[in-house]
């Protein structure tokens, strides 16, 4: 379709996937350095245990400190992602206003008014976001207490001296976290994604029924050396369906039925803003250029 060629629109939606791509970066840093934090002062505590062999009081001990370290991780990033899914959700609002200026200008000759602060006030991603991210954030702090464990039990059965014991589990606790860092970056960059996409799409449907009764939904990707095959084949079929309706999308025989992106880890495609008139629009352009 012509629409999703016409280098002006292709121009202002590369143009914000790059500046969304920043911003989930730049908050995805901001969450880890608390999860650094966290890591180190569960270490730091672990070297605090007294001299002597590792017995079933300190064993104790050493699970309420780590308990108390995991609940840590569990509030700083659960708080930390909700300010964060707060800037993430007040750019989609903000880019989706901009793309149908933009958009409504090039293509319809003038620029369709629209109340950010209205669309903003009727909007309420946090809620989508903290129920997804702390199921997927409970998840990962319950494996972390489990390895944790197994490792001070596997201690205690081997009988180690408080010394070897306590030098092994800050050794183990840094070098987990750290093979572990790569999943909070997944876990944290995928739900910064949806908040953004989620709460771009609550736009689309509030513009949709106070002044745009014809706006559509489309999918849009970044094209480079991260593109995944299937987010190429989506890109060709450039799918366009009703706000409230799903996109669907056959991979390698399986169905992929999603409201919004990303419908997989990694996925960084973007919704945009679509009238089946600005699409007619882009054909005659392509015909008269």
């Amino acid at each position: 379709m012509a629409f999703f060629q016409d280098p002006t629109v292709t121009d202002l939606v590369q143009s914000t996937i790059e500046k969304v791509d920043a911003m989930e970066e730049a908050q995805q840093k901001r969450l880890l350095k608390v999860f650094r934090k966290t890591r180190r002062e569960l270490q730091d505590r672990l070297l605090t245990i007294p001299e002597g062999t590792f017995t079933e009081q300190q064993l104790r001990v050493t699970l309420v400190q780590v308990d108390a370290a995991i609940r840590a991780i569990n509030r700083d990033l659960k708080d930390g992602m909700v300010d964060a899914g707060e800037i993430m959700a007040t750019k989609g609002i903000s880019t989706l206003v901009y793309e149908i200026e933009k958009m409504s200008k090039y293509f319809d000759g003038s620029v369709t008014p629209l109340n950010m602060k209205g669309i903003l006030a009727a909007t309420d991603p946090n809620t989508f976001l903290v129920n997804k991210y702390e199921a997927s954030l409970d998840a990962y702090s319950e494996a972390l207490r489990a390895q944790i464990t197994g490792n001070i039990v596997q201690s205690m059965a081997m009988r180690d001296t408080q010394e070897r014991t306590v030098s092994r589990l800050v050794s183990d606790v840094g070098k987990y976290f750290i093979g572990e860092e790569w999943k909070l970056n997944r876990l944290v960059r995928t739900e910064l994604h949806n908040v953004y996409n989620f709460s771009k799409m609550q736009g689309l449907g509030q513009i949709q029924e106070e002044t745009i009764p014809d706006l559509k939904k489309a999918l849009m990707h970044p094209m480079d050396k991260r593109t995944g095959e299937d987010s190429k084949e989506l890109a060709r079929m450039n799918p366009v369906v009703d706000i409230d309706e799903p996109f669907r999308f056959n991979w390698k025989g399986t169905e992929r039925v999603f409201q919004f992106p990303p419908d997989r880890p990694n996925d960084r495609s973007i919704l945009v803003p679509y009238r089946e008139e600005w699409g007619k629009q882009a054909a005659t352009f392509r015909k008269s250029g």
